[in-house]
């Protein structure tokens, strides 16, 4: 009798551990050994959400690591083939696909999971053009999603000028009332916040030194519109520092209406 109790036991561990990693949302992200310390100073220690992590290693086909360099596409095709590889293993669920030079500020589950009730993609804004940055997103497995992003993968090959994220742009026809793939799709709200959301524009490039407007409460960094690991985590720093005194301001303001009460005469030199 112990024993059929201990059996049974173990099997309703070994279930509930099966169908926590079965409720987890994957998170996949591509790297190479240049970007390896972004992975493990930036992207790793400031997740905050229990995500069932898939990196891919890639080999250093972009000797510099900077943007549409020599090599550049190489790598990027690599990453849409985990994209690809991760609408198969998701079909008819949703998955978050990462760059690695990012780093979070908040929790973000709960945020995605409410965008992707009704969506296909969900994905981060790239400039105020509105062009569509596949560094961060959320994607359902789907025929739709799978024919898009092989179609992607195609114009890449066949012309090196192609980055993933052009090609996406050109295949899902943003402008466009209907895209050719049915493919329902959203912009993250800006709180998931890149180097170029309220600035990129053509001939633009965030170098060190230079100011960037951070909205308040951001959830996300993408360091983007940028060139070179250096300046990648310049950005981070800049970012993360901007984001701290907000932080130390709401926390001031928080403390001075506990304090006063809701008197604006007495709160209003917070901000000033």
């Amino acid at each position: 009798m112990k024993r059929m109790y201990i059996f049974l036991l173990c099997l309703i561990v070994m279930q509930a551990t099966e169908n926590y990693a079965r409720d987890r949302i994957k998170l996949y992200a591509l790297y190479t050994p240049s970007h390896e310390i972004l992975k493990n100073s930036y992207f790793l220690p400031s997740l905050q959400d229990d995500f069932e992590i898939i990196f891919r290693f890639a080999e250093q086909t972009c000797p510099s690591a900077q943007f549409m360099s020599q090599g550049w596409t190489d790598t990027t095709i690599r990453k849409v083939d985990l994209i690809i590889d991760a609408i198969k293993e998701n079909w008819d669920s949703w998955f978050i696909f990462s760059d690695v030079d990012i780093q979070f500020f908040a929790p973000i589950e709960d945020i995605i999971t409410k965008l992707m009730q009704d969506k296909d993609i969900v994905m981060q804004r790239n400039n105020p053009a509105g062009d569509l940055c596949t560094g961060f997103f959320a994607c359902r497995g789907n025929e739709k999603t799978l024919r898009l992003w092989t179609d992607v993968k195609k114009l890449m090959q066949k012309d090196k000028i192609n980055s993933d994220q052009n090609s996406f742009n050109r295949c899902i026809k943003k402008n466009s009332k209907k895209n050719p793939y049915d493919v329902t799709w959203e912009y993250l709200p800006n709180i998931f916040f890149g180097g170029g959301t309220l600035t990129g524009k053509t001939g633009y490039l965030w170098l060190p030194g230079r100011s960037l407007p951070v909205p308040t409460g951001i959830v996300m960094h993408h360091a983007n519109w940028t060139k070179g690991i250096k300046n990648k985590i310049a950005q981070l720093e800049y970012v993360r520092k901007r984001v701290r005194k907000q932080n130390k301001t709401v926390q001031l303001a928080t403390l001075m209406v506990g304090s006063y009460g809701n008197n604006p005469t007495q709160v209003a030199g917070v901000n000033e």
